[in-house]
């Protein structure tokens, strides 16, 4: 089952994953499994879509009698609270901790505390530097690079190009910002003519950009991260210029606006790729794997990279949206690892 136009079908939206449970049903769990998940940012549509999705997957092994309880806490930007939440799961005596981590680094003595108290630890989303925690996430580098390069071939190598990156030293906003500058910084045609931020927020980044167009008169692409794009393309919109060549971000509402100005006629050069909130699924099924006592095989520097299938382009643009057609404007394109896949990454 797929989801582009490289093999995969528009109507599997949503639903990789729901194969059957595979591996996980060989035997019941000896006792209640409890999970602990603990997430720093929160309410983004993007990181509620991450936790529902996530208590999907438990609820479906819960209901199948391999786990018990999944516990929830959300500290928000407050490192200091995100490791109080990690310390208080280790008090609990969680089998595995799941974080979303705010910082690659700032969790690394919580993380010790686990580790003393024998507990795994899966960074999901955002990778921390900590080698006893295995990470699994999405090539956050890798996923810069190719917007970066993207925007490099449509323009042919030379323009204008703004550059609207997330939060500053989130990780995963570093690595796609040195992504996006090492590909530019490659290609001498092309002139950065604005860097900065617009806090993963539409509202923000429109308002950040409004500013940028009053004193930048001419720029050919807008090189962004997942969530801002729609706020770009309605500051554009709103001084009278035209979309620009630019990313975004495979979420409805930009599909939808962005299909509104392809049909209205306009010549519109728009990319977006997958950041799917469903990789909360994928790391909820490896870590009820492991508080099973299964193995995971080796991986390289203790990291597993999501391989992201979904690309958007004009070409899918109309098959994708027919896809979550009953889906929320706010939904993101999904995408995660059935139970056979799963299975797979263990010995």
């Amino acid at each position: 089952m797929a989801l582009t136009r490289r093999g995969f079908s528009s109507s599997a939206l949503g639903l990789i994953g729901l194969a059957s449970l595979g591996g996980v049903t060989g035997a019941r769990a000896a006792e209640p499994i409890t999970i602990g998940l603990s997430n720093g940012y929160f309410g983004t549509e993007w990181r509620d879509q991450m936790i529902d999705a996530s208590k999907k997957q438990f609820a479906m092994y819960e209901a199948n009698g391999l786990a018990g309880k999944l516990i929830v806490q959300q500290a928000g930007p407050d490192t200091a609270a995100q490791i109080q939440d990690v310390r208080n799961m280790i008090r609990s005596r969680v089998k595995v901790i799941m974080i979303d981590a705010n910082s690659a680094t700032a969790l690394t003595g919580v993380i010790h505390e686990a580790k003393r108290a024998k507990i795994p630890v899966i960074a999901f989303d955002q990778a921390v530097s900590d080698p006893y925690a295995i990470n699994v996430g999405i090539d956050e580098y890798d996923w810069g690079k190719h917007y970066a390069e993207w925007i490099v071939q449509q323009l042919n190598g030379k323009g204008r190009v703004a550059v609207m990156d997330g939060v500053p030293g989130h990780p995963a906003a570093v690595a796609r910002r040195t992504a996006f500058m090492d590909v530019f910084a490659k290609n001498k045609g092309i002139d950065i003519v604005w860097s900065g931020y617009g806090m993963w927020d539409q509202a923000k980044a429109q308002a950040v950009m409004a500013t940028v167009l009053a004193a930048t008169p001419h720029i050919d692409a807008v090189c962004t991260e997942d969530g801002m794009g729609l706020g770009i393309m309605r500051a554009f919109q709103a001084a009278g210029r035209p979309v620009p060549i630019m990313t975004g971000e495979a979420q409805k509402s930009f599909l939808l606006a962005w299909k509104k100005e392809r049909d209205a006629g306009h010549d519109v050069h728009l990319f977006a790729r997958s950041n799917p909130p469903e990789i909360g699924r994928t790391a909820v099924g490896v870590a009820t794997r492991i508080a099973q006592g299964k193995q995971l095989k080796p991986l390289p520097d203790n990291t597993y990279h999501y391989p992201i299938k979904i690309e958007v382009t004009n070409d899918n643009l109309d098959e994708l949206l027919e896809g979550v057609k009953d889906k929320p404007d706010g939904y993101f394109l999904g995408e995660w690892l059935d139970e056979k896949q799963l299975d797979a990454l263990f010995a």
